[in-house]
């Protein structure tokens, strides 16, 4: 997975199961004002494995998301050198395929095994995990699946993968849950105010 570039930006990841608002909550980021100046965003792994004919449950098609995902967001902060953005939002992180692998039957150990990587390699990599729950959990007549939505996954499938992924992230000592709610345009206002609480931190130590 390497090591990431050193300070370049700030890192933040944003997680959570299917159907939490992860997507919505960074084209809102990029049409804000006060954001779209500073922050820059890097798309989840899983889109350059569009063609790939491997099976998502081969450890091979796990490693290749780690090393994609990791790539991706260190080719974006080099490029951004000098640009004046302060902040990268990366749409997942690095270790949101484990939670995917182990919703699949096999064990967290395997996949940092597998991926040469541990829990504190991943940790290093984000200076903040910002969890936008899956409407799975707490307001399950909102999630939306296929061909209403492009997720698969049924709400219990989702539930389990959100759960995987709080387990996994919530040790980072700048996690936050932004949980599910009735009112989706409050859980995006919740999810806008950590990033902006952020970024001013940011401001104030500079």
């Amino acid at each position: 997975m390497g090591t990431r570039p050193r300070r370049i930006l700030q890192v933040i990841a944003v997680t959570g199961g299917p159907g939490g608002g992860k997507t919505e909550l960074l084209r809102a980021i990029a049409s804000d004002a006060a954001l779209a100046p500073v922050a820059s965003l890097s798309e989840e792994a899983i889109h350059g494995m569009r063609f790939v004919r491997m099976s998502p449950r081969a450890a091979e098609f796990q490693c290749a998301l780690v090393a994609i995902q990791a790539a991706t967001e260190d080719s974006v902060m080099r490029a951004l050198a000098g640009s004046g953005k302060q902040v990268l939002l990366s749409h997942r992180g690095t270790l949101d395929p484990c939670a995917f692998w182990q919703s699949f039957g096999n064990s967290r150990e395997s996949f940092f095994e597998m991926t040469v990587t541990t829990l504190e390699d991943h940790y290093r990599r984000y200076d903040m995990v910002i969890h936008m729950e899956s409407a799975a959990v707490r307001v399950p007549e909102a999630y939306l699946r296929h061909p209403a939505a492009h997720r698969p996954e049924d709400v219990a499938q989702a539930a389990l993968l959100d759960r995987y992924l709080a387990e996994l992230w919530g040790g980072h000592p700048r996690y936050v849950k932004i949980e599910g709610m009735p009112d989706f345009e409050e859980k995006m206002a919740r999810g806008m105010g950590v990033i902006r609480g952020f970024v001013g931190a940011m401001r104030w130590e500079s």
